[in-house]
């Protein structure tokens, strides 16, 4: 066996999770599960998928109305003051989702708050590792697609044994656990499991379903160096929740911006998001996906707002 291509080992494996499963409910630390879930991981291998530039992404924010760029992207290391699934306190994350609705679960917005909404786009190809693809997690129960199969990245890591399919499922029921279940240490576990995921520097980040909507739609977690390389700013719409019943938030959208100055100070404009025609003769289709109205030229490109 070429010791550079470790092979998972069954008798390790189960080692290495009856040592995760003591951790979780004695006072240990982020440190402790990641040097537990070393053996685990010797041997697992994941298709990363590559997405493309282009990639639209979704973060959300309860915030009266913001004034920059700045305030809508990853926060300052030293502001983060709290634990998050993929980040620990003192570490900068750009959470993001594949959706505009996402953010508002998210959040878990209630009638009367006030969201800001931001839109961004890829401007280079991302590589992003995954977890919690499987239905496995507890919180995935009432999901409407099969998360194990989903994506050809999520069945090729399966498939290509079932040591590895074991390690994958187990590493999704554990980071997708619900933070408010009382089970033991959530976060501590959840953060040593992303430090192991895209530590690597070739990986920008973690695409992982939404765990506030049952695995229905996906999230991203970015490193800030990706977000400050691969993510241009498109626009941002600030909006008051009026009602939420179910997976079902009306909003009013009270103002809107897509541009700023050359500090990332934002230009408000006093009105939801508009199209406009940038020759006679120009056509655009508008359509709503995922709860966003989205406009197409004639040949299929999207066009953003202005």
């Amino acid at each position: 066996m070429n010791p550079s291509n470790p092979e998972l080992n069954p008798h390790e494996i189960q080692k290495a999770i009856r040592r995760l499963e003591k951790l979780r409910h004695e006072p240990a630390e982020i440190p402790d599960f990641e040097s537990a879930l070393t053996p685990l991981l010797c041997g697992y291998t994941v298709d990363a998928p590559r997405f493309a530039a282009g990639m639209y992404l979704y973060r959300g924010r309860k915030c009266a109305k913001p004034a920059s760029i700045r305030d809508l992207t990853y926060p300052p290391a030293e502001c983060v003051r709290s634990p998050g699934r993929a980040n620990e306190i003192g570490q900068a994350i750009f959470y993001g989702a594949a959706a505009r609705e996402i953010p508002f679960f998210e959040l878990d917005a209630q009638p009367g708050e006030g969201l800001a909404i931001s839109k961004w786009k890829t401007t280079q190809p991302i590589l992003l590792n995954h977890i919690g693809f499987s239905t496995e997690p507890e919180t995935f129960k009432d999901a409407k697609r099969k998360l194990d199969t989903v994506y050809d990245f999520v069945r090729g890591t399966r498939q290509k044994c079932n040591l590895n399919a074991l390690v994958h499922d187990y590493l999704a029921y554990n980071f997708a656990r619900s933070a408010n279940d009382g089970d033991g240490r959530v976060y501590e576990f959840t953060n040593a499991i992303s430090r192991k995921l895209f530590a690597d520097p070739l990986l920008d980040g973690l695409l992982y379903p939404t765990i506030e909507m049952s695995g229905n739609a996906d999230n991203v977690a970015l490193k800030p160096q990706t977000v400050d390389r691969a993510l241009t700013f498109v626009s941002v719409e600030y909006v008051a929740v009026k009602a939420r019943v179910g997976m079902r938030c009306d909003i009013d959208i009270l103002d809107s911006a897509t541009k700023s100055d050359l500090i990332g100070t934002l230009s408000w404009m006093g009105r939801g998001l508009q199209w406009k025609l940038r020759h006679q003769g120009e056509r655009l289709t508008i359509r709503v996906e995922n709860g966003e109205r989205v406009a197409y030229d004639l040949v299929g490109n999207r066009v953003d707002p202005e």
